[in-house]
């Protein structure tokens, strides 16, 4: 069996952790609340979490990402996170 290509999309870096917990991440795409929903991975194709909100100013928007269970979170901050391709292209069409 060889490996599945899965082409990926960058969405922007991971900032912090929150006090609840929750992944903040820079958010670099003009169309950022359409990004609510979808699964979050790093370059190695691992899950991160879901991005449950956008928040801030809208030139210069943030993702709210609830991490999966059992993720060390804090190991993520300054890793850019990402998502995929064929899941962005599905949510930009709209």
């Amino acid at each position: 069996m060889g490996k599945v290509y899965v082409p990926l999309i960058r969405i922007g870096v991971i900032l912090h952790v929150a006090r609840d917990g929750l992944i903040v991440a820079k958010v670099n795409s003009s169309k950022a609340d359409r990004l609510v929903g979808l699964v979050t991975m790093d370059y190695s194709m691992r899950r991160i979490g879901t991005i449950k909100d956008i928040i801030g100013p809208v030139n210069s928007p943030y993702a709210l990402i609830k991490p999966i269970k059992g993720l060390d979170a804090t190991s993520y901050v300054g890793k850019q996170a990402y998502v995929r391709d064929i899941d962005y292209n599905r949510v930009m069409r709209r």
